[in-house]
Formats: structure tokens, sequence, C-alpha cells
């Protein structure tokens, strides 16, 4: 068939842009049936505004009356979010509040601030923050030293050999 041009109908002008339109329905037909077949794009995302899980348990538990922000205070242990070490100054922020050594944190006394974490001590005794309460820390020995080896490259052109010196 002859491309778009003066000497076509107006009838063959017509049937070939139906045509193109055809083509192109099915080619939007086919990316979106590509689409739906792989199982990733097809997944739900998580909500990212949603509350934590354990506030919305709180507030279950807490009931419609009761202020969930004093239950889920009560019910959580203090989180060490940040530590700001520089020279002689140590602080931490501990749930959002910011203390030095010596402050108090609710009913409990800033002992020590560490890169690692922070030392309350309350009525009931001491407690240890982590900032990674997962990761734990272990000195390691040193490697062994052994015999100090070296290598020496020929220069010759065409040689390219590598030789292995033990001092």
């Amino acid at each position: 068939m002859p491309l778009k041009g003066k000497g076509q109908s107006a009838q063959q002008r017509m049937r070939l842009g139906r045509i193109s339109s055809v083509k192109r329905v099915m080619g939007a037909i086919g990316i979106m049936a590509l689409g739906l077949s792989f199982p990733g794009w097809s997944q739900t995302l998580a909500d990212p505004t949603r509350p934590p899980a354990a506030w919305l348990a709180s507030q279950a538990k807490a009931g419609p009356g009761a202020s969930t922000a004093d239950a889920v205070a009560a019910e959580a242990p203090p989180q060490l979010q940040s530590l700001l070490l520089g020279g002689p100054r140590k602080y931490a922020i501990i749930d959002g509040q910011i203390v030095g050594v010596g402050d108090t944190f609710k009913d409990a006394r800033v002992v020590a601030v560490t890169a690692s974490g922070v030392v309350l001590r309350n009525e009931q005794g001491t407690q240890t923050l982590k900032l990674f309460p997962d990761v734990d820390k272990r000195a390691q020995r040193p490697a062994e030293a052994g015999p100090l080896r070296s290598l020496k490259l020929d220069a010759t052109p065409g040689r390219g050999t590598v030789t292995k010196e033990t001092k």
C-alpha cells in the first residue's frame, strides 16, 4: 500500500488512520499486560504515613477515652536516638530530649555518655541504652606478623616474569 500522499483517496487515508489507531491501542494493551505479568510490580506498597504498630496496639489497649501518647510513653522503654560527642562535650538524644552527663531524664540521672551508648541511674538501678543494641563490639587480637615478602618484577622486555623474595 502506498504511503499517505496526494495520489490517495480520502477513503484510503481514513482506512490507514484507523489501522494506526488500532495499532496504538493494541500496543497499549500489550504494555499493560506485560506490566501485570510481573508480580513485583503488582504488590501493594506500605503506607508511609501509617502510625507504628506499637502505637496502634497501645491505642487499642488504652480504650477510646484515654490519652494514647501517655500510654505509649509509660509502656515503651527509653530509646537512644543519637550521640553527640565532640571533645569534652558529650550529649545524647533520648526520646527527643537532649541530655548530658549529670542531667536528668524522666526519673533517672545520666551517669555516662560513651561512643556506644548512655548509662542512666535511678532508684531501681542502672540502665544502659545502646545506640545499636544488636551490635556487640569485641576487641580483636592483632594478626600474627609473618615474614615480610616482596615481589620482584623482571623489567626485561618480553620476559614478564615475577619472582618472589622472602626476607
